[in-house]
């Protein structure tokens, strides 16, 4: 196992997570979530991308209206597993600090700077790193 993920996530084991990238330098975990592994998704940096018309800021609200315009709709509750495509937003008071994607029964991230991880609970990245799961949004599933 990764020596930084260990560290970091405590609550990741060997049975209860699996690496599936490299580092990767070139996009973070809201990038990862939009499908995009070409750019830094963060306001107010020079290099990074920031959708325009939005709020330059990190605040959950902000990032909630970035996300719903991706279709991510549908808020369900932080204890309840989505029945289909999700994004976890977790946050530390009112600041977003991490993304987790859910789809195919599995969550994904991307840790920070970091690699591409799946893994089986939101709560196992929760910690000093990444605060807690505070919005769940799910996109409505094809057909519906």
């Amino acid at each position: 196992m990764d020596p930084d993920i260990k560290r970091d996530f405590p609550s990741l084991t060997e049975d209860n997570h699996k690496e599936l990238s490299p580092v990767d330098f070139n996009y973070n975990c809201l990038a990862f979530v939009l499908g995009d592994t070409h750019n830094w998704w963060e306001p107010s940096g020079l290099g990074f991308y920031w959708p325009p018309g939005f709020r330059e800021d990190t605040t959950v609200e902000t990032v909630v209206s970035i996300l719903k315009v991706h279709g991510y709709t549908i808020e369900v509750d932080v204890d309840v597993t989505p029945d289909s495509e999700a994004v976890a937003v977790y946050a530390e008071g009112n600041e977003w600090a991490h993304f987790a994607r859910f789809a195919g029964g599995m969550w994904t991230s991307k840790l920070g700077r970091g690699k591409d991880v799946s893994h089986l609970r939101l709560e196992d990245l929760e910690g000093k790193k990444y605060g807690t799961v505070a919005r769940i949004l799910m996109r409505p599933r094809q057909g519906s």
